[in-house]
């Protein structure tokens, strides 16, 4: 696949989302579509598996776990102002060590020149500008976010892109919270380091936008979730009001003042995010 030219600083973007499940791109990064979506950036958001790996309590009334998750990816990128959700069909590998991940179907073993690939091949014709993935250890350790983290660091040369960007967890902050929802103490392999995160995008009209692409994921949310509660979208706020980046550029070309606009540099950080009047 040849790309053409990048779009001029400060342009519109084309940036393509790699996320492992449906509900990740809200959960991870909802704020950050939202606000890139509403700046006249393009957003592409490619789902590796459907999550068929999951768990639900709710009735599907007939269908797949997996179709189910899908439909709610769909309504929730619609919510976001996505362009395109693909969905790449790989099988959920569950969480580490488990019947699943030995599947030679699961995503996790999938040979990442393969993934490029079907990617590229999906991707026709389209100029990417900017691959998100995730960090080195997919946030806590889910193999099928590994493997995006590996994805994208892989496909993003293949389609030209400029810029790598891992969304992420900041964990120092989070294990600073009186009431961190990971505990006192979080594993150094958890997520990233304060110093090692670049951007943030946060803001009450993006953190509404990502409560509400939540909603639609209702085979996943806890059954104690109330997005209408005051107190708990405060909680939810403190924690995952603000959503991380670092990132990488990739070629010669790369230009800091394409992402500006969008992403934040930390140093902006006043230190907490806004919570919901």
């Amino acid at each position: 696949m040849t790309a053409s030219p990048h779009s001029s600083p400060n342009g519109p973007l084309t940036l393509l989302f790699l996320h492992a499940h449906p509900d990740d791109e809200s959960i991870l990064s909802g704020a950050s579509i939202a606000k890139a979506t509403s700046l006249g950036h393009k957003v592409i958001v490619a789902f590796a598996t459907p999550g068929d790996a999951g768990e639900t309590k709710q009735d599907l009334g007939g269908i797949t776990l997996g179709e189910r998750r899908e439909q709610e990816a769909q309504a929730a990128c619609l919510a976001l102002k996505v362009s395109e959700a693909i969905f790449l069909g790989y099988d959920d590998s569950g969480m580490a060590d488990t019947e699943t991940t030995a599947n030679p179907s699961a995503f996790c073993n999938t040979d990442l020149d393969g993934f490029a690939m079907r990617l590229s091949a999906v991707l026709d014709g389209q100029n990417i500008d900017v691959v998100i993935g995730y960090d080195s250890n997919g946030t806590y350790g889910h193999p099928d976010h590994i493997k995006i983290h590996e994805a994208a660091h892989r496909v993003a040369p293949i389609l030209g892109a400029d810029w790598v960007l891992e969304v992420t967890y900041n964990r120092d902050y989070l294990a600073s919270l009186e009431e961190s929802p990971y505990g006192d103490t979080i594993d150094e392999n958890f997520a990233t380091a304060a110093a090692d995160v670049t951007h943030f995008v946060e803001g009450p009209e993006w953190f509404e936008a990502k409560v509400e692409a939540l909603k639609h994921h209702t085979s996943q949310t806890p059954d104690d979730w109330d997005p209408d509660d005051k107190q708990q979208t405060i909680g939810f706020a403190k924690a995952f009001g603000t959503e991380w980046f670092s990132a990488f550029p990739i070629t010669e070309t790369a230009n800091p003042a394409d992402l500006a606009g969008w992403l934040e540099p930390k140093d902006r950080w006043s230190g907490a995010p806004p919570v919901p009047d």
